[in-house]
């Protein structure tokens, strides 16, 4: 059973919806009460007052531009009707609320249409290594369409792919400083730094990617290729060790790993160790690659003292 406390608080959220120029939400709300008020038992001096704050929301919402050409002329509160007046504003809202819904998925739509006809555009004029069409083509989209997911990602990987890494960085970078927590822009950037041989750049985005989503057997081999670009030998052996440990059928972790341990540890390489363990299990190593392993010098002992010298201290027990 409805309550007046319940019906009151439908025609204030109606009210403020109307301040608002929210003339959906004010629509639904409006209704909500005349149903409840028309299913309750609410009568006398409480009912007339509930009538008087409805009468002032319907008028609010009467003079709203948004409603005037949809609402009929003729409609108004009357007391009694509430049950019918309730029908015809639910009748109203979800005539709108459709009506919406398809203007909303025909905008949708032209726009998909439209980001697809630059798309080919722009990838059409970089087959033909025009870049500075493409890019137009792109820019043009991209920012006609800065809330589509995936967009300026994508872009950024077809200038990577087609040649133009440097070009292509600037789109990737956007899509990362838009959604960090989408991989797929991080994973081209790493292509592209690789392609304008700036390793660093590409180690650093690589380490960016292991400390946000993770490592896996494939960012290992990368990660392992890059230092051994650098001649950061330990390090590129420490990723290959980690890709086989994830993989150890993996080829180019195993190639990696057996070229370098032996020129790392010498006659102490163990497949499958990294260089921590190493150094663990059998004290200092050396980590230069001469092929050789490097033995900390022995310590020269002490020369025995005198057993008559004069500093010799006997303890009798």
């Amino acid at each position: 059973m409805s309550t007046a406390k319940s019906i009151r608080e439908h025609v204030a959220r109606a009210k403020a919806y109307a301040q608002r120029k929210d003339y959906m939400r004010c629509l639904n709300s409006l209704s909500l009460s005349l149903e409840e008020l028309a299913d309750s038992q609410i009568f006398g001096r409480e009912k007339f007052e509930i009538g008087i704050l409805i009468d002032e929301v319907f008028r609010q919402m009467l003079a709203m531009d948004e409603l005037k050409k949809v609402l009929p002329r003729s409609l108004k509160y009357s007391r009694g009707q509430e049950k019918k007046l309730a029908q015809v504003l639910r009748k109203i809202h979800d005539t709108i609320k459709a009506a919406l819904e398809r203007a909303a998925e025909d905008k949708i739509r032209k726009m998909k249409n439209q980001i697809d006809k630059y798309i080919l555009a722009g990838q059409k004029a970089l087959d033909e290594k025009n870049l500075k069409d493409g890019k137009k083509y792109f820019r043009k989209i991209t920012d006609a369409c800065p809330d589509e997911e995936g967009l300026l990602q994508d872009v950024g990987s077809r200038l990577v792919k087609s040649g133009f890494p440097r070009d292509g960085i600037e789109f990737l970078e956007r899509a990362i400083e838009k959604n960090a927590g989408d991989s797929r822009p991080y994973i081209s950037l790493v292509l592209a730094w690789e392609m304008l041989g700036e390793t660093d750049n590409a180690l650093n985005v690589l380490n960016d990617i292991m400390r946000r989503f993770g490592a896996n057997e494939s960012l290992y081999v990368r990660q392992a290729k890059l230092y051994f670009a650098k001649r950061m030998y330990t390090e590129a052996y420490d990723a290959a060790t980690a890709a086989l440990n994830s993989n150890p059928l993996n080829r180019d972790a195993k190639k990696m790993s057996d070229m370098l341990g032996p020129k790392i540890f010498g006659r102490g390489y163990q497949a499958g160790v990294s260089s921590k363990e190493a150094k663990k299990s059998s004290g200092k190593v050396s980590l230069s690659l001469d092929g050789g392993e490097s033995k900390p010098k022995a310590k020269s002992k002490a020369k025995a003292k005198p057993a008559n010298s004069s500093k010799t201290i006997k303890l009798d027990f």
